[in-house]
């Protein structure tokens, strides 16, 4: 039976990532699996929150098995915070990659450099006759990995009878600028130098090292010998190649493929697994590397023995399909008409198939909350080019919490995939699921970033339309004055009270008339509780009927002078003039009964339940966008505190 395994990465774009990713598919093209690779990163601004919340569907119950790139992840949290995510997830056959994670069940495996640091050391020693070795670090980070190649560069100095000048110990940070400063503020001039040796504890800080050294007149490799950590690319096609440790980056994405499998197949393996490195020695440190395998490593990945025409023809293709993308995000689409489409901007190569899914209702992100996946998506657009499949006008539901997509948009043949989350700023509107055929995998995310974009931009062009459309036609419009014009942009077609742009013109007048007045006043911001389950068990037509109802118990419950707007969906807010702030609690109870009363009279099989929020303006405090960003904070926690005690009373019965 197929498998569904998926591998969740922080970034695409780094040499690492690439080097396991590789690893992983070799193991994987002979095997009746889908692989499903996952950007997931985390960091406080809003597009790392975009992409962390597909980690809400990477806890799917149709997940057979997890790959995690740990190390990429603990740059920014704990192994703690990161264990506790992965503890959501359906299955517990998590293979970590070079951390052990408090995480029950899980296995991982790890790469041990004392060896490797022991052949650096006895070589710099015995072949090139280094006695005072210097080390660039990264203790600055506090990762365990910065901890560890220190810890072994020591050991392995005592082992070969050489002492450690604490002078030459530098924190870069693992990045370069750091590394380069670091170096100079301690070293400014060619005479200083009292080391012979530099070992860092990655390339990109070796790079630094050897940049630095040059611009104080210090030769590499002729006056300092230099050993890096990693062996990226530009280890083996730098004009003077360096010195370093290979990770087998590449076979450690083999062997957390080969465990997953396993232990997704019921065998059982052991809770770590030991990768052994080895360093490589080349130009940095005096030694005349053979010519390097990286061309050659190219070859078998293009499977071209002409590689200058094989790479001009990629070229020219992928320049060609971004020029198409770029017109199209150029253009405004409706989005059925971009579906009809999509199939004509679809890289074949690195993206032939695609499953975009739509969320029934746009999704605003906040930065400080966590995402709640909607309860339902669907699937809207269907391509496989391999297969010559196309379809539009799907309507094709499912709940995302089960599924990442309906197993038939796998297709029949196990396959590499991709996901992305479609957004445009705060809000996300769905997901899709790619077919990748390439290991480019920069260019591939490349692509993936754009279609998100064209999608997004073509969503909003296509409500814009609609919503113009309900206001009324063309000829209509025309024969308005002014006056009536401005009243029905200001007018929410649905409730009746001030849409968006009414209350924020409205309310400022409002807010700035209270206080030439001398009076202070609340803004209060609320939304509905439980909309989604009105829509799901009832339908979107009595959806409609509740925020109807919603708008008429704030007209219920304040004054015809105050001014109240829907800002969209089920959320509304208001300016108060002359409410006192202590009066906020009283008015959470009377819209509460207000709810009650006319969810009665309106007969609903469900009571209208409604989280309100509110903060005092006053001269100091008296910017409208602000004040309901205030007031939505608010709101969310006293609907925090409301569900918490509904699941108690729930639990009691």
């Amino acid at each position: 039976m197929k498998k569904n395994i998926i591998v969740l990465v922080s970034e695409i774009a780094n040499d690492y990532t690439y080097a396991v990713l590789d690893g992983i598919n070799d193991y994987f093209a002979d095997k009746d699996v889908n692989l499903i690779t996952m950007p997931t990163r985390r960091g406080n601004d809003i597009a790392s929150k975009q992409y962390w919340c597909e980690m809400k569907c990477a806890a799917s119950q149709q997940v057979d098995g997890v790959i995690v790139l740990s190390a990429v992840y603990l740059s920014a949290i704990t192994k703690e915070e990161l264990a506790a995510q992965l503890s959501t997830f359906h299955t517990d056959n998590i293979v970590s990659i070079s951390a052990d994670l408090p995480l029950k069940n899980s296995v991982y495996t790890r790469c041990s450099c004392e060896s490797a640091y022991d052949e650096i050391i006895t070589h710099l020693k015995e072949k090139h006759g280094c006695k005072n070795i210097a080390f660039m670090s990264a203790l600055g980070t506090g990762s365990e990995e910065a901890q560890e190649r220190y810890d072994a560069f020591l050991k392995a100095l005592k082992k070969n009878g050489l002492k450690f000048n604490k002078k030459h110990l530098f924190d870069g940070y693992f990045v370069y600028d750091q590394a380069y400063n670091a170096l100079l503020e301690k070293y400014n001039k060619k005479e200083a130098v009292d080391f012979d040796a530099v070992v860092a504890a990655n390339d990109m800080m070796a790079f630094a090292v050897i940049t630095a050294l040059d611009s104080i007149g210090v030769n590499v490799p002729a006056d300092v010998k230099v050993v890096g950590y990693d062996d990226i690319i530009q280890a083996q096609t730098a004009e003077l190649t360096l010195s370093t440790v290979n990770q087998q980056m590449n076979e450690q994405g083999r062997t957390a493929a080969e465990l997953v499998y396993k232990k997704a197949n019921g065998q059982k393996i052991s809770k770590e697994t030991v990768i052994s490195i080895k360093p490589i020695f080349r130009n940095s440190c005096g030694c005349n590397s053979k010519e390097s395998d990286f061309l050659e490593k190219m070859k078998q990945r293009t499977g071209s023995k002409n590689m200058s025409v094989s790479l001009h023809l990629e070229k020219n293709m992928i320049q060609q399909n971004i020029y198409y993308l770029l017109e199209t995000l150029q253009n405004e689409t409706k989005l059925d008409e971009l579906f009809d489409k999509f199939d004509t901007i679809l890289p074949e190569r690195e993206v032939p198939g695609i499953a975009i899914c739509m969320y029934d209702r746009p999704v605003r992100i906040h930065t400080d909350r966590e995402f709640e996946l909607p309860e339902r998506a669907t699937v809207k657009l269907y391509i496989d080019k391999t297969c010559g499949i196309k379809e539009t006008n799907i309507h094709d539901s499912f709940d995302p919490s089960k599924m990442i997509i309906p197993e038939r948009y796998f297709g029949e043949k196990p396959g590499s995939f991709m996901t992305q989350p479609i957004f445009f700023g705060n809000i996300q509107y769905g997901y899709f699921v790619s077919k990748t055929n390439s290991r480019e995998y920069l260019f591939t995310m490349i692509y993936q970033k754009t279609f998100s974009t064209i999608i997004s931009q073509s969503y909003i062009y296509t409500k814009q339309l609609e919503e113009n459309a309900k206001l009324t036609s063309e000829n209509q419009m025309l024969m308005l004055d002014n006056t009536e014009l401005n009243e029905i942009s200001m007018i929410d077609s649905l409730t009746g009270i001030f849409n968006r742009r009414g209350l924020m013109e409205m309310g400022r007048e409002s807010l700035n008339l209270s206080l030439k007045m001398g009076t202070k006043g609340v803004v209060f911001f609320a939304d509905m509780d439980y909309l989604k389950r009105i829509n799901d068990n009832y339908g979107h037509e009595m959806g409609d009927k509740a925020i109807q109802a919603e708008a008429e118990v704030f007209k219920t419950t304040f004054r015809h002078n105050d001014v109240i707007g829907r800002l969209g969906g089920d959320e509304f807010a208001g300016v108060i003039p002359g409410l006192p702030v202590d009066h906020i609690e009283k008015t959470r109870n009377s819209i509460n009964e207000a709810c009650k009363i006319i969810s009665r009279r309106e007969n609903f099989p469900f009571d209208i339940e409604i989280s309100f929020g509110a903060v005092e303006f006053n001269s100091e405090n008296n910017n409208l966008e602000d004040l309901i960003k205030q007031a939505d904070k608010e709101q969310y926690k006293e609907k925090q505190k409301h569900h918490g005690q509904k699941k108690a009373a729930e639990a009691k019965q």
